[in-house]
């Protein structure tokens, strides 16, 4: 049936119901058109599905700034497909990913969920993600429409930025991405633009749904949508989650007294019917491509180490695996191989980087924990827990209603534990967790809970916590994703089992949600103790590697970091290792910048972001050079904070201004002359390369061809980076093209960059070409000058 014959068959209650999730993750269905409804997920370094926890598990693939260091659009392409796979697999129609907002700051929270600095980068790499997932039937949604770059405050931010800016950077990462790829959705975001919240912003109808020709959906964020009216009449298409939003029976009623249009619910729901049938709404959910475990895995692995940036290396790597080494750091052991909020899932296993070093090596690998990284609590699994009443691994879960009354009950297997939009969720009025733990040493344990609203804990029949948990902020999705903490100290005797029953009170976040977490810490020696040992078998080892990284408590969803130095003790315990080892090398498992005093006391500096569950195996390949590290850095990384082109990332009376304008990454760096610790477009790999460029020639855009040749002993990547700049302003430059290399130990290959007539110009109330002499450099970071050519612009 056409669509336009199915809208015509459809009542305005029937319309209208289309408007607004049928749930949290899925939309309404409508049988007499027969469309089913559709469902969709967060995903986008993992595809979650409705239910987000250990009973349905999923692929943990590596970060954005991870994936986008790879720059690779073939790359992404696989990573679409897979994603797509993942999804099928868990019944989902529409992935809620990529995010292409832009790295205006490294404070920014979600910078590790974002791809780059630079709009170009962005929105290439973004354009091969949604090309590979949509390839395979699965919608992709590029999010969040605009300007939604930092944490604090973000459901109600104002962001005020001129229109140079936003068409020269942030909505030009949209424009690329939509103009290559064609995504079916794009997410508007919680804040405003300019004034009006994104959800009811102009800029929905120009340039999106004009200029751009976007034909897709519009979804908000969830709650993004604030009025009926307003929002109604505005080019947001799909109100999430639902049903409770504020259209309904009131756009139904504004509709009837004509303060909304009929033509503005035909339009939404054209665009609805129109996805439902790219997605295959009006059958059954599809089926997914037929790809084997094996297969999933070693992609994931080959992914990690694709994305890994080489900082440093002098003469450290490869390791022989015949070496003995001290494997120090509490990344080591329980490294994090995704970021906090949103963006995460629950994999099945995760290879921590302990188990990979041991896997591969041939010789003694001795471990010391060093220093505490990650103060969080552990989450009770069915590793280390019993459920009290079945006696089998796991907890059992037991829901109240206000009369007292057991309403819900069900057998857990891990401590981090939600629930959304449920039946009895809504009936709930308290909710109980009942284990038994049995200590494998004797001292001073911690029990604790992350949530918010009041909770008790009890050991063995006596309460040993009554408090009531406070948010962290007023940030809603903050508090579900990563719920603020309380604990308690309890002495233990190894050996000794002991019933806990945690019990929550509900109604704490206002909405239909249950998010708790139950958890313990183990007994660790003070800083000093810990760094003492890790000096110790530093000496005795023929290299240490040194594991170090940011934590959930600084980095994730829902509020912004406050600086880029490492937790507590992390800089010390290099410094300490360092002074003492043979060699040393530090690896870097963070997903935005940090600071690093030591780096010039290390050997090697191996950075894999978020690297995904592979992430122990794909570090081991990296370290004993059964893989190179083929990134090269998507992001600036300053040498000191004071430095940084833009520190300011909290509204004051909720205006967010973008002062710096264009002046963010490198065009900042470069403008300022201050010297980074390392450059956008950086990074070593095991092999070295000579570049030469053959012909260049200008035909309604610039055509460059490129000689690579691999001038090393081993195969490796490289990326051939063009930057240009007017001859008259050469600090005003800017990636126009890339292209990634691969080739064997000396090997030569021609490579053809073609970059658009448009590439130069600039927004001057209007894309105006900036005609005559220009500089371009063929380069290997924005700050690599070594190789240009001047050209004429037409």
């Amino acid at each position: 049936m056409e669509i336009s014959d199915m809208l015509a068959k459809l009542t305005l209650e029937e319309k209208i119901s289309l408007l607004s999730g049928q749930d949290f993750w899925s939309t309404t269905p409508l049988p007499s058109i027969g469309l089913r409804s559709m469902v969709v997920s967060d995903g986008p370094s993992g595809v979650r599905g409705p239910i987000w926890d250990e009973r349905d598990p999923s692929l943990s693939l590596p970060s954005a700034t991870a994936i986008a260091s790879t720059w690779d659009t073939e790359l992404l392409k696989e990573v679409g497909r897979v994603m797509a796979f993942e999804a099928r697999r868990k019944g989902v129609d529409v992935v809620l990913g990529p995010t292409i907002n832009l790295h205006r700051s490294p404070l920014g929270g979600r910078h590790f969920e974002c791809f780059s600095e630079d709009p170009y980068l962005s929105g290439k790499l973004a354009a091969g993600f949604v090309q590979g997932i949509q390839a395979k039937g699965v919608g992709a949604t590029l999010k969040h429409y605009v300007a939604n770059d930092s944490e604090t405050d973000r459901y109600t931010l104002n962001a005020v930025v001129s229109e140079k800016t936003l068409r020269e950077l942030y909505l030009k990462a949209f424009e690329i991405a939509i103009e290559e790829s064609k995504p079916w959705l794009v997410m508007s975001a919680y804040n405003s633009v300019n004034g009006p919240t994104m959800t009811e912003n102009p800029l929905l109808d120009e340039p999106l749904k004009g200029e751009w020709k976007f034909d897709g959906v519009v979804i908000s964020d969830w709650t993004a949508v604030r009025t009926t009216v307003d929002a109604g009449n505005a080019s947001n298409d799909l109100a999430m989650p639902g049903p409770y939003t504020p259209w309904g029976a009131a756009l139904v009623a504004a509709v009837n007294k004509g303060k909304v249009s009929m033509a503005a619910i035909d339009a939404k729901v054209e665009r609805l019917l129109l996805m439902a049938q790219r997605v295959g709404g009006f059958g059954p959910a599809p089926k997914p491509e037929n790809l084997s475990d094996e297969f999933i895995q070693d992609f994931a692995r080959k992914a990690s180490a694709a994305g890994a940036v080489l900082l440093k290396n002098s003469d450290a790597l490869p390791l022989a695996k015949e070496v003995s080494i001290a494997v120090i750091g509490g990344h080591a052991s329980a490294g994090r191989e995704q970021g906090g909020g949103s963006a995460t899932v629950v994999p099945v296993e995760v290879i921590t980087p302990l188990a990979g070093i041991n896997a591969a090596s041939k010789a003694k690998i001795s471990y010391a924990l060093g220093v505490e990284a990650d103060s969080k609590l552990t989450r009770f699994s069915a590793r280390n827990a019993i459920n009290t009443m079945t006696k089998k691994p796991g907890m059992q879960i037991e829901a109240f209603d206000e009369n007292g009354v057991l309403i819900h009950s069900e057998e857990r297997y891990a401590g981090q534990l939600n629930w959304m939009a449920i039946d009895w969720v809504f009936r709930t009025k308290s909710l109980k967790v009942s284990l038994t733990y049995t200590p494998d040493e004797d001292g001073k344990h911690q029990f604790g809970v992350g949530y918010v609203g009041p909770v008790t804990i009890t050991q063995d029949g006596a309460k040993i916590l009554d408090t009531d948990v406070l948010p962290d902020n007023d940030d809603i999705g903050g508090a579900v994703l990563n719920p603020p903490e309380a604990r308690v100290d309890r002495e233990l005797k190894k050996g000794v089992a002991t019933e806990l029953v945690f019990e929550f009170q509900t109604g704490g976040l206002d909405i239909p949600v249950i998010a708790c977490n139950v958890g313990f810490k183990t007994p660790i020696g003070t800083l000093q103790q810990e760094r003492e040992k890790a000096v110790a078998i530093a000496k005795t080892s023929d290299v240490s590697v040194v594991f170090v990284g940011t934590t959930p408590a600084i980095e994730s969803e829902g509020f912004d970091r406050t600086d880029l130095k490492l937790p507590e003790g992390q800089d010390e315990l290099v410094k300490a290792v360092a002074a003492v080892s043979k060699k040393t090398i530090v690896v870097i498992n963070a997903g935005s910048p940090i600071l690093m005093p030591w780096k010039n006391d290390v050997d090697a500096i191996v950075l894999t972001w978020f690297p995904g569950q592979q992430m122990g195996n794909a570090i081991a390949d990296i370290l004993f050079g059964d893989a190179e590290p083929g990134g090269r850095l998507p992001t600036t990384w300053p040498d000191k904070e004071s430095d940084l082109p833009v520190r300011d990332v909290t509204p004051v009376n909720g205006i967010l201004e973008y002062r710096e304008g264009s002046d963010i990454g490198y065009r900042a760096w470069i403008k300022s002359g201050n010297k980074p610790a390392f450059a956008f477009g950086y990074g070593l790999g095991y092999t070295t390369w000579k570049k030469e460029l053959l012909s260049n020639e200008w035909n309604n855009g610039l055509n460059l061809e490129v000689s690579v040749r691999n001038s090393g002993s081993r195969s490796g990547s490289d990326v051939v980076q063009i930057y240009g700049a007017p001859a008259s302003d050469l600090t005003n430059k800017k990636l126009l093209g890339f292209a990634k290399v691969f080739a064997s130990a000396g090997e030569k290959k021609s490579v053809n960059i073609s970059i658009a007539a448009h590439s130069f110009e600039f927004w001057e109330s209007g894309w105006v070409r900036k005609s005559g002499s220009w500089k371009i450099w063929i380069a290997s970071s924005a700050l690599d000058e070594s190789l240009s050519v001047n050209v004429e612009v037409q």
